[in-house]
């Protein structure tokens, strides 16, 4: 790793750039640099007598040959280089540590101090709040805003800062007195950032093509019924097949039906032609546009969704605002107030869709030390398929996967409840689908530690007919000790529909953490005239061994009786019993689905070293008004032998629907292997996978396949895959993908091939940002995220270390993604690939950003021509080593190197410089040089040229 740093002499004038090493012997380097060698004596021979050592010499002194200098040549000064440990005038990059704690890495200025060998540091206001200073001890006059270079000992006489220069860390010490009292990993407000006003948009296109054909009718299908009233073929699948015509009537979406008892099933509408002996045709292109839409102005960020689905067939295009909402920080609270549609925490209660406002205190403004979560979702797909994910029916995700198991890890946050439903849409028509739990885990705060939240709004529930009730709802948490807290919470509708109160408490204890509430509900039913109440009991518990290698994740036991009601499940009820009411021959009120128990189970254990680690997911759950329980176990083990990755995986679910014509258990068993095509030390190695599955349903599946990437960054990836499945119409398929990560933007391809489908995908990721400098393009943007807009003028190319792909575009600017909002976030860019005409007077700045901001980052760079010029003088004698080198303006450029050498940066065709190694006429001369023509697609080159020194 390199650092660069400016040097300035103590009459003010700017040395030449140099780049240092971060080494221990930083010294040593910076002398042989210069042609200088070091006085690093050895030690001297035993004496015979007494057999004493004689004392090596400082190795903080060094001092020049003569042989750089150069014979016969008069004598320059160089004192200034011979005290390796000497800390000189200018600006250096440092990692400041605190009573050997790191506070930041950032620029430092040190500026000279008469009858002291070493340059001091000049602190400033906000740099001594960022280290803990105690300001309101301090004498304003002298530490105050304005202040540019307050010296360490106006902290207190006490505190000192030293500079190692090899290490380049400024140690300083201070004394507890002097500092405030805070945990780790405070970030002073006055620190935050809230950025520039900027609109900024993230985007997912995704477009699939499918063409099917038989020369003969599907196996099994039945009928339904066609958005034109045609009865025609339903998708070939043993999950999802209608059993008679009539019975499903299409979903507004065009892509779902819905049966008489209110659940939706995944099967394609209007997209097939009758089924014929002579076989059936259909084909479709689906097309998906997920928008993240954002505007930060004031403080305020605004935030909205937008998803837009598109199928050729029906020629319906859906589109659907997720939410929409406005957020500001309550600094002195620690919290967010939002504004417009979104979801209560569900921390407590189950998570509800509002529109309204919500106060509640947001953990990442806390330090480290004081303290969130959208599930990973899992799976496998046989085929190259299309996967969407849903929560409370709302699309809030859809890709295209490559055969084999796939991991979605970037869902955005909705509230820590709400399972989230996957569909798997095959390439060869087939549909599979399951859940992810999304719940709560054990509520123990630290002690003293509150946690809290106030909603107040209309429920949000597009399939209310009756219209959507308001409410209001609060929690609160609090830590009371090392093993116990407390925690409570009340939701309340307008006008007496729902009343719910809820107390509980937490406990730490040597056998894990427990978790036990209690909620009553009251529920008065409009127009109905009655009422009910119940409870609902919840257990929850955790632990971690680490002995063992254990770690039981979640266990948690919910009970609640007949007459328990979820402020969704009153809502709802109250909306049916009113449509009843208004038009009863038209109505059959279906039951809702009310849980009565639910267990949940995770395990995982690490047996360590080569013994691989273990999993185990369970879930049951029992429901009142006689719907049928739904019970899901999965284990999987996994491990490396040598260099292969192998893992297996069981699962098994019961699970009832009128599409399964009644219930059923369904087991999966499958094995995983990846074995790396290079050695260990291979850049880019393919993997070869392979994939053997068994499904009660779906019979036999085998996959091989082969995945990596390749370019200068790794840019580019790409997999290949065979699938054999002997239950399928297609036995054999093959697919193939390749994906682009660009540096403002990312594309994928991907197409599969069988003897009775062809299937294809297109899609693009991104972001986009417009700020006061103009557009910017991005790889991708998490709006929830803070991001930085980098302003580096004529450093185009220069890519940005800490975000991946992106670099500095023609205009100078890049969008740096993956801040961590309310934490010291350090930016770095990386010159390689800018011109050489461009010098990056810093390489590293830090920030700390608010939530979702985005901070301009001004990278300070000089531009011209950079040049070698090689000089000698009129005799022939190279240039003294260590003279001075002055431009035409008078400013200090640097000073003559071995051979003659000077680096000179500015001049676009030549020009003339002074050297100087002594005050006489005789001591300087003129270089008059001249370089040659700029040859196209050369810019990023260094340049060299001759000339004599008259």
């Amino acid at each position: 790793m390199t650092t660069q740093h400016h040097l300035l002499y103590k009459d003010g004038s700017r040395a030449s750039h140099v780049t240092l090493l971060r080494s221990r012997r930083l010294p040593m380097l910076i002398m042989a640099a210069f042609g200088s060698t070091s006085a690093w004596a050895a030690p001297a021979a035993p004496a015979a007598a007494s057999g004493a050592l004689e004392p090596a010499a400082d190795p903080g002194v060094v001092q020049f040959s003569n042989a750089f200098v150069g014979t016969g040549q008069s004598s320059v000064d160089l004192s200034r280089f011979e005290q390796g440990t000497t800390v000189l005038p200018g600006n250096y990059s440092v990692d400041i540590f605190v009573n050997e704690g790191r506070v930041s890495r950032q620029d430092m200025t040190f500026h000279a101090v008469d009858g002291l060998k070493n340059a001091q540091p000049c602190f400033t206001y906000a740099e001594l709040v960022q280290m803990g200073v105690d300001i309101s001890t301090l004498d304003p006059a002298t530490v105050n805003p304005q202040n540019v270079c307050i010296a360490i000992s106006a902290v207190s006489p006490e505190a000192t800062a030293k500079m190692d220069m090899g290490e380049l860390r400024l140690n300083v010490s201070i004394p507890q007195a002097s500092l405030l009292k805070r945990a780790r990993g405070y970030v002073s407000p006055d620190l935050l950032d809230q950025g520039e006003t900027a609109f900024l948009l993230g985007y997912t296109v995704n477009a699939y093509a499918i063409n099917q054909s038989s020369s003969g009718p599907r196996s099994s299908g039945g009928n339904a019924i066609s958005t034109d009233g045609t009865p025609v073929q339903v998708q070939n699948s043993a999950y999802y097949t209608p059993t008679g015509s009539g019975t499903y009537t299409p979903s507004t979406s065009g892509n779902y039906m819905l049966s008489n008892n209110g659940t939706y099933v995944p099967v394609q509408v209007g997209s097939y032609t009758p089924a014929t002996s002579s076989g059936y045709h259909y084909s479709d292109i689906n097309a998906y546009v997920g928008l993240n839409l954002g505007l930060n102005v004031a403080g305020w960020r605004i935030r909205s969704v937008e998803t837009a689905q598109w199928d050729q067939n029906t020629g319906h295009t859906t589109w659907h605002n997720f939410n929409t909402t406005a957020t500001h920080d309550i600094t002195p609270w620690k919290a967010q107030l939002t504004l417009g549609d979104s979801y209560t925490q569900g921390i407590l209660f189950d998570t509800t869709p509002f529109r309204g406002l919500t106060l509640y205190s947001d953990d990442r403004m806390r330090p480290d030390s004081q303290q969130g979560f959208a599930p990973v979702v899992r799976g496998v797909a046989n085929t190259q398929a299309r996967v969407e994910v849903r929560q409370n029916g709302n699309l809030l995700y859809e890709t295209t996967v490559a055969p084999g198991p796939f991991v979605i890890n970037d869902l955005y946050s909705t509230g820590y409840g709400g399972d989230l439903q996957v569909m798997v849409f095959e390439a060869d028509g087939t549909v599979h689908s399951f859940t992810v739990p999304y719940s709560a885990v054990p509520m123990l705060l630290r002690p003293g530690v509150s946690r809290w939240a106030i909603t107040d709004g209309q429920v949000r529930n597009t399939s209310l007919q009756n219209g959507m009730p308001y409410f209001v709802e609060g929690t609160y948490q609090r830590g009371i000790n090392n093993w116990l807290t407390l925690y409570t919470g009340a939701q309340s509708t307008y006008r007496n529909l729902y009343h719910a109160y809820l107390g509980g408490a937490a406990i730490n204890t040597p056998v894990g953490a427990f978790a036990l509430d209690v909620t009553n509900s009251h529920t008065t039913f409009k127009g109905a005239g009655a009422s009910q109440s119940g409870y609902s009991t919840r257990l929850s518990y955790s632990k971690a061994i680490a002995t063992s290698g254990t770690t039981l994740a979640v266990a948690s036991y919910r009970y609640s009786n007949g007459n328990y009601l979820s402020l969704g499940d009153a809502v709802q009820t109250q909306d049916l019993l009113t449509s009843m009411a208004s038009n009863p021959s038209n109505w059959a009120a279906p039951s809702l689905l009310r849980s009565k128990q639910r267990v949940q189970v995770t395990i995982n254990q690490d047996f360590g070293g080569k013994y691989g680690q273990l999993y185990f997911n369970g879930s049951r759950n029992t429901y009142w008004n006689g719907i049928p329980n739904a019970t899901t176990y999965q284990l999987g083990y996994s491990n490396t032998f040598k260099r292969v990755n192998y893992g297996v995986t069981a699962s098994r679910t019961y699970s009832y629907s009128p599409a399964l014509r009644g219930s059923r258990y369904d087991n999966q068993v499958g094995l995983n292997i990846s074995i790396p095509l290079g050695g260990p030390s291979a850049r880019n190695v393919p993997m070869l996978s392979a994939m053997v599955s068994h499904d009660d349903v779906m019979g036999n599946n085998d996959r091989v396949g082969i995945n990596g990437s390749f370019g200068e960054r790794s840019q580019y990836n790409y997999n290949a895959n065979v699938n054999y499945a002997d239950h399928s119409n297609d036995k054999t398929t093959a697919s193939g993908n390749l994906g682009w990560q660009a540096a403002y933007g990312n594309l994928n391809a991907g197409y599969s091939y069988s003897s009775h489908y062809q299937q294809g995908s297109v899609g693009a990721s991104g972001g986009v940002v417009v700020h006061g400098g103009g557009v910017t393009l991005a790889p991708q943007i998490d709006l929830t995220s803070p991001v930085a807009i980098i302003d580096a003028p004529g450093a185009e190319g220069a890519r940005v270390s800490s975000s991946g792909q992106a670099k500095i575009n023609s205009q100078g600017y890049a969008v740096v993604t993956s801040l961590t909002p309310y934490r010291i976030n350090d930016v770095t860019l990386d010159p390689t690939g800018a011109s050489m005409d461009v010098e990056l007077q810093t390489t590293r700045l830090q920030t700390a950003p608010r939530a979702g901001a985005v901070v301009p980052l001004k990278f300070d760079t000089v531009s011209g021509r950079a040049a070698l010029i090689r000089a000698t003088q009129p005799n022939g004698e190279v240039l003294p080593f260590g003279a001075e080198v002055i431009d035409a303006s008078g400013n200090s450029v640097g000073t003559v190197g071995q051979g003659g050498q000077m680096f000179v940066r500015g001049a676009e065709d030549g020009g003339a410089l002074t050297v100087k190694w002594g005050d006489s006429e005789r001591e300087q001369c003129k270089v008059n040089y001249q370089l040659p023509a700029r040859t196209k697609g050369r810019a990023s080159s260094l340049e060299s040229a001759d000339a004599v020194c008259r």
